[in-house]
């Protein structure tokens, strides 16, 4: 089943489950969601912002370290994060927290990834458990989805280019 696009689903009041096929090895698909020189390519951030810190340290213990800039701030926003759990090229478990310049914590979630291939194809599986419905509802509400979604697409963009 290689159904096209982001798939989104809310299983409990604090969960949001993303589900994205990618035409690559899980391999790469790994590779692209680990790699810092690779994120950067496909890590799109709203027009008008530009990432400028990208550390993965896909270990336990390893850091996750994400910082935007816009017109207003620098950074606008960060998200950090601590790796509690890899089995590399099936699993990522880490912790994630996005905090606004204001020092507003936008949220505060543990989210897994999870990879499967099947004859080439890598379906990637990312569950968010979040502190509270609200933090849920307002991720939902926050056009995440379509941001999301422009980010896989260019890193579908780019598995073409390495596979």
């Amino acid at each position: 089943m290689n159904q096209k696009g982001l798939q989104i689903s809310t299983p409990t009041d604090t969960t949001i489950v993303l589900t994205r096929t990618f035409q690559a090895p899980r391999r790469l698909v790994w590779e692209a969601m680990t790699n810092p020189q690779r994120m950067r390519r496909w890590m799109l951030p709203p027009p008008g912002w530009t990432l400028t810190v990208c550390v993965c340290e896909a270990r336990v213990g390893g850091a996750l370290s994400l910082a935007w800039k816009n017109d207003e701030a620098d950074p606008f926003m960060t998200l950090q994060g601590v790796f509690t759990e890899v089995v590399p090229h099936e699993r990522l478990v880490h912790t994630e927290t996005m905090q606004l310049a204001s020092g507003e914590v936008v949220s505060s979630l543990v989210e897994t990834h999870a990879f499967a291939e099947q004859g080439g194809i890598t379906t990637m599986r990312i569950t968010q458990v979040y502190e509270s419905k609200e933090a849920r509802d307002g991720a939902l509400a926050s056009g995440m989805d379509q941001g999301v979604e422009a980010g896989f697409q260019q890193l579908e963009a780019l598995l073409a280019e390495v596979a």
